[in-house]
């Protein structure tokens, strides 16, 4: 009899959905903090918390681990690291998408060199 070989790439799918959850539904709440954001703008919002949660939380619990006592940082734990990376990823957008208009009205202006003193 054959194995059904889809179990175990649809069970790792949705191991890795999982992990990304608490990141995703931290950029959802933080929305409730957002006033003048149009659909588009809050939709690079929910992608800027997700995308620091997948990146930058790991690397926050990592860190965490190391002055961690016993055997590391508690399932819990990280998850709520997980969804307060995703949630505080707010912070930043205001001046991300300051920076993103800067460089779509002038896009030479990432290849101009500054000198040093003159």
């Amino acid at each position: 009899m054959a194995d059904n070989v889809g179990e175990p790439a649809i069970a790792a799918a949705l191991a890795k959905l999982a992990s990304i959850g608490p990141g995703f539904a931290g950029a959802v709440v933080s929305l409730a903090w957002v006033e003048d954001l149009t659909v588009r703008g809050r939709g690079v919002a929910v992608m800027v918390g997700l995308v620091s949660a997948i990146f930058l939380g790991p690397a926050i619990c990592d860190l965490v681990d190391l002055f961690w006592p016993g055997e590391g940082l508690p399932a819990g734990a990280r998850t709520g690291a997980l969804f307060m990376t995703g949630l505080c990823a707010m912070g930043c957008l205001p001046k991300l998408l300051d920076w993103l208009k800067r460089v779509a009205g002038d896009p030479l202006s990432l290849l101009k060199v500054r000198g040093g003193a003159q």
